[in-house]
């Protein structure tokens, strides 16, 4: 469809507003579809002059961003007559604009990862020095870091578990669980920290937390479903490890335990 009056106006309106959140790029981007709009229909009376007093508030702010005063130091002004040539003047400053920014946050981004890496590195440093408090200290600065390197916790947990130090893994192996319940490994160490520091009803709340949070997860019901069994449960373990192998078939801990569950409970005495 093509653009309408109400539709420039509404751009301009946002373009506003995104100024006023110092968003450059987004000013920039509605900016010129606003312009795009305005030279692809004929456009008269108060309709007309009601856009170009907003082209020319829109361009009064454009002149006040960094990014744009870095590239025009003299701003870029709203000249009646000349939107295509201010159009045509807009498009590559904007794609210059976007490529600085992602540039930038790609710098932020390996910055970060960076910083992960290093606290990492230095904590499992301090714990193979029986540093535990100072370790955990670089390994929270790392979950500071996080945004969605779903790898980390398991790390984590996996030199705290190896180290002997099972409570306080406890944390990492939870979010473990919680950020990748699809991942083998943090019910490994979940299981490896609850035998280890007796932390079962930690255990099963953890599982209970991430299952009202992801639902179903085949393999958190199938840990689920081992705990419930280690405890003696047979028949709530029964029906977990059920609904482990509808979710997925093939969970052999998750069979291993519906086959002994059912046994347990036709012959209980055995």
């Amino acid at each position: 469809m093509p653009p309408t009056a109400k539709n420039i106006r509404e751009d301009l309106a946002r373009a506003k507003a995104a100024y006023a959140r110092n968003e450059d790029l987004r000013t920039l981007q509605l900016t010129i579809s606003a312009l795009r709009g305005f030279l692809t229909i004929h456009m008269a009376g108060p309709d007309r002059t009601t856009v170009e007093g907003l082209l020319r508030e829109c361009f009064a702010n454009l002149s006040k961003l960094e990014r744009v005063k870095k590239r025009l130091p003299h701003g870029i002004p709203y000249i009646k007559g000349k939107e295509k040539t201010l159009y045509e003047h807009l498009v590559p400053l904007a794609k210059l604009i976007e490529d600085e920014i992602n540039r930038e946050t790609l710098d932020a981004m390996r910055e970060r990862k960076l910083r992960i890496d290093h606290a990492i590195i230095k904590g499992t440093k301090l714990l193979g020095e029986g540093n535990l408090p100072e370790a955990q200290r670089q390994f929270r600065a790392a979950v500071d870091d996080y945004v969605d390197e779903k790898g980390l916790f398991p790390m984590i947990a996996s030199r705290l578990i190896e180290a002997g130090h099972f409570k306080p893994a406890l944390e990492y192996v939870k979010r473990a669980v919680e950020e990748a319940p699809d991942n083998p490994r943090a019910y490994d160490f979940l299981w490896a920290v609850a035998d280890k520091a007796d932390e079962w009803d930690s255990a099963e709340k953890i599982l209970l937390d991430a299952r009202h949070r992801h639902g179903d997860q085949p393999l958190l019901l199938a840990c689920q479903a081992k705990i419930q069994a280690r405890r003696g449960d047979w028949g709530q373990a029964r029906e977990t490890a059920k609904q482990a192998l509808e979710g997925n078939p093939h969970l052999e801990e998750a069979t291993k335990i519906l086959i002994l569950a059912e046994k347990k409970l036709e012959h209980p005495a055995a």
